[in-house]
């Protein structure tokens, strides 16, 4: 299959998915959530990919969700929110729905993009390159592994926008690090650089830009020579003892909050006042 907004590479055993609209700091479109989501189907069952990494192109690993669409403006891949009555989160898209589609509510979302690369029994890798945020750092939360240039940043940044942690950032965060430190992030939106990162256990390495790559390859490949069979039996019971219940109860206390954040006047300000690069004015309603 060609794609437009990924790349993907094979080598000894290791796939590299490279989010590749560096434009636009290789936002979550649908093309790209599409693209992922057929690949990621691709990954889990070729017995010949061992290992999967994740990276940027450019400059930023992710910078998660496109704010900018969902106040309405054009975009070249026109797209847009919607929230159905059950409580599911999707994003509609033009270029890959037919207008029946449309019509009947289907939706897509980065949901299922995260709970396939959670549930992958391989190792997974996120090599962050720049700035991880929103859905773009829950990715990199959701690998086993992550190494980060000098130049990453993690940003938990919902809530800047008066929206919740939607993408698996209320899990992984208090997961991943000590919870005071956790809750800091998700109630301020503040970056964490890479540095920081490293003292709190949250990446695995620091290195400089130029060595972020090899780096990771040289993990990476060591995973793929390993016994696969074990690799893969040993991070499914990490999951499912460790993390299982309150991963999947996570994802049905998102589906319910979200939308009454969404819904609020506060959420409209916090897009509105993104677009117009302004401090946003929040009520609390």
């Amino acid at each position: 299959m060609e794609y437009h907004h990924i790349l993907v590479d094979r080598e000894d055993g290791v796939v590299t998915i490279t989010l590749n609209q560096p434009q636009h700091l290789n936002p979550w479109l649908i093309p790209m959530m599409e693209e992922l989501m057929v690949e990621l189907d691709i990954v889990a069952v070729n017995p010949d990919d061992k290992v999967l990494v994740f990276t940027g192109a450019g400059r930023a690993f992710s910078a998660g969700g496109d704010v900018s669409s969902m106040g309405g403006i054009d975009h070249a891949d026109p797209h847009f929110m919607k929230w159905l009555p059950d409580h599911k989160r999707g994003l509609l898209t033009y270029p890959t729905m037919t207008s029946e589609e449309r019509m009947e509510g289907k939706t897509f979302s980065g949901t299922p993009i995260h709970q396939k690369v959670f549930d992958l029994d391989k190792p997974t890798i996120a090599a962050v390159n720049g700035v991880a945020a929103g859905a773009g750092a829950d990715l990199a939360f959701s690998c086993d592994l992550r190494i980060a240039s000098t130049s990453a940043r993690f940003i938990e940044v919902y809530i800047r926008r008066a929206f919740i942690p939607l993408d698996g950032g209320a899990f992984w965060a208090p997961y991943l690090l000590p919870h005071a430190k956790a809750m800091e992030m998700l109630l301020t939106g503040d970056p964490m650089d890479a540095s920081e990162a490293k003292h709190f256990g949250l990446v695995n390495d620091v290195v400089e830009p130029e060595e972020l790559m090899p780096r990771t390859m040289e993990l990476a490949k060591r995973l793929a020579r390993g016994p696969s069979l074990a690799i893969q039996l040993t991070k499914h019971m990490v999951r499912e003892i460790h993390m299982r219940k309150g991963y999947d109860e996570m994802w049905d206390l998102a589906s319910k909050a979200g939308p009454q954040a969404m819904q609020s006047r506060d959420a409209d300000e916090g897009v509105q006042s993104f677009l117009e690069k302004r401090a946003p004015e929040f009520k609390g309603f």
